[in-house]
């Protein structure tokens, strides 16, 4: 009678064993295509990159031979001394010039320092570098942006000055206006923009463009589409090193592919240099990061969950040891019958 007490078990006991197995290799499985978000390291060199920013304060203190902007708001320039300036068809002697600006309105300023500029509120930032060299760079900016710079010394046949088109000068009426700094430098220079502006920066010598720590609030895109194309192209320059930090994990994006990377919070563009294109450093918590030869072929490359267990052995090994810890346990309540 207990023997067949015991046979009557013994279906049982091999259904729960299975089950605790098929549970285990499906939670397995499901593991290696669950992409948790992580905290991500990337250097990236790119001829282009787009991004929202709440940062108040874009690009450190540079050196500018040329500075053009294009959609200039207001103009004040305080001279050490008088000075001559032009006005349309006049000419003014002044100490202080006041000019305001429109949509239509352009500066262009030589041999100045920036101190950097200020942000007013979310703006939408665009960072293009044009030749391989780093000597022509520009930022546009979706959101206003203002400026403390000052005036260098003329030298080496280059002369300190300013060239601003369709500006509203002292009071008088719309149109160009133009004349130099003092030969010494140390004019003051304020300057404001246009809720949308571009900024265009020359340079004879290496541009001196830099900045760090600037939060990123929304999705990078490594493209660009061309007038007259819907595709995207790739604008990354040299392979993408990503770092999966808490993995201790490497992965390399090819320089074709098209990148994309989605944030999630506390997500950095640490420090940006232009040298041979745009050298991006960024980190942070992504939700995802993606890549692939075209804009169909996009796919993930972020660590899963099964990545995030120390070694793949340690879960066939859980299995194991479950089993064996279940049939100890059946075997000494009596369920396995003894031979």
């Amino acid at each position: 009678m207990a023997a067949d007490s015991e046979k009557a078990f013994r279906p049982w006991v091999a259904w729960l064993i299975g089950s605790v197995w098929a549970v285990t290799a499906l939670a397995a499985f499901a593991a290696t295509r669950i992409r948790p978000s992580t905290t991500a390291d990337l250097s990236v060199s790119t001829r282009k990159v787009s991004f929202r920013t709440n940062a108040s304060h874009i690009l450190g203190q540079s050196n500018e031979e040329q500075l053009l902007i294009s959609g200039v708001s207001s103009l004040r320039i305080q001279f050490n001394r008088e000075r001559t300036v032009k006005a349309g068809s006049s000419s003014l002697d002044v100490v202080l010039l006041a000019a305001e600006g429109n949509s239509r309105s352009s500066c262009s300023l030589y041999r100045v320092r920036s101190g950097g500029f200020e942000v007013s509120g979310p703006a939408v930032i665009t960072l293009e570098v044009f030749d391989a060299h780093g000597k022509s760079f520009s930022l546009q900016s979706h959101g206003m942006l203002t400026d403390n710079l000052s005036s260098r010394p003329s030298e080496h046949g280059l002369a300190a000055g300013f060239e601003c088109r369709e500006m509203r000068t002292n009071g008088g009426p719309v149109g160009d206006v133009e004349g130099s700094f003092s030969p010494e430098g140390g004019d003051s220079i304020f300057i404001a923009t246009q809720p949308d502006a571009r900024l265009d920066f020359s340079a004879t010598g290496h541009l001196e463009i830099s900045d760090t720590q600037i939060p990123i609030l929304g999705e990078l895109r490594f493209s660009d589409i061309y007038p007259g194309s819907s595709e995207e192209k790739s604008v990354l320059l040299k392979p993408v090193d990503v770092v999966f930090e808490k993995l201790n994990k490497k992965v390399t994006i090819d320089p074709g592919d098209l990148m994309v990377v989605v944030p999630r919070k506390n997500f950095y563009l640490r420090q940006f240099t232009v040298k041979d294109g745009i050298q991006l450093s960024l980190h942070g918590d992504v939700r995802d990061v993606r890549a692939g030869a075209g804009a169909r072929a996009l796919a993930t490359v972020m660590p899963s969950t099964f990545d995030h267990l120390e070694n793949a052995i340690r879960i066939w090994g859980a299995i194991t040891a479950l089993a064996g810890f279940l049939l100890g346990i059946l075997e000494k309540i009596g369920v396995l019958g003894r031979s």
